[in-house]
């Protein structure tokens, strides 16, 4: 879930568990790393400088480090942004065609979807009872993609604006270098043209993109 209010609270109940949480983190705002309970960009950038110097120790960089990351791992790569709706109706037909009859696509693209989580009206199909263990968001839109490929995708309506935004995790397998990031770069513009074009489908719903 989105909101420094909501993971605030979670990491404190996790730690009222005997849990220990490192970091928690929303894409566009912010950090909360260590014991903070709020985004927090003083002590964020302490840790990050903390980094850099053990780095500099070992004669590495933060970007070294990075490409190591994903060559464990493999590349992580989100990007995210919004279409306008010319009316708020066109934001719930919109939804309501993606969701009928529980009918979600099975493929964005090439790429077949693996299971969806639709926290508007309580689904998941990939827990045996159908139920997400995320809270529900009756009152606002948000469905996710989990792509067979390992990628992730998310389709969410702004509480605030007439906007509908996408939120894309391009994810691929452990093994890749610096010079696989220009195909990576490549394979995630696909994928965002195939999300505009399978789930937002602008033309069908007199969508304006983003100026």
């Amino acid at each position: 879930m989105t909101g420094f209010k909501w993971m605030g609270n979670r990491a404190e109940e996790l730690r009222a568990e005997g849990n220990h949480v490192i970091l928690a983190w929303e894409e566009s705002i912010g950090y909360m790393p260590g014991h903070t309970l709020d985004k927090d960009g003083v002590s964020a950038a302490a840790v990050f400088a903390e980094i850099a110097a053990f780095l500099h120790t070992q004669g590495k960089s933060l970007e070294d480090q990075l490409y190591a990351l994903y060559n464990k791992y493999g590349f992580h790569l989100v990007r995210s942004t919004y279409w306008m709706v010319p009316a708020p109706e066109v934001t719930k037909e919109l939804f309501s065609t993606l969701r009928a009859d529980l009918k979600f696509p099975t493929k964005i693209g090439e790429a077949e979807v693996a299971s969806v989580r639709d926290l508007t009206i309580g689904y998941d199909n990939s827990k045996p009872d159908n139920k997400p263990v995320l809270p529900l968001s009756t009152s606002s839109e948000m469905v996710t993609f989990f792509l067979k490929t390992g990628s992730v995708t998310t389709l969410r309506a702004s509480g605030t604006e007439p906007k509908i935004k996408y939120y894309i995790e391009l994810i691929t397998p452990p093994g890749k270098t610096q010079n696989d990031l220009e195909s990576v770069i490549s394979e995630l513009d696909q994928l965002e043209k195939d999300v505009v074009a399978t789930l937002l489908r602008p033309q069908q719903f007199g969508l304006i993109p983003r100026k």
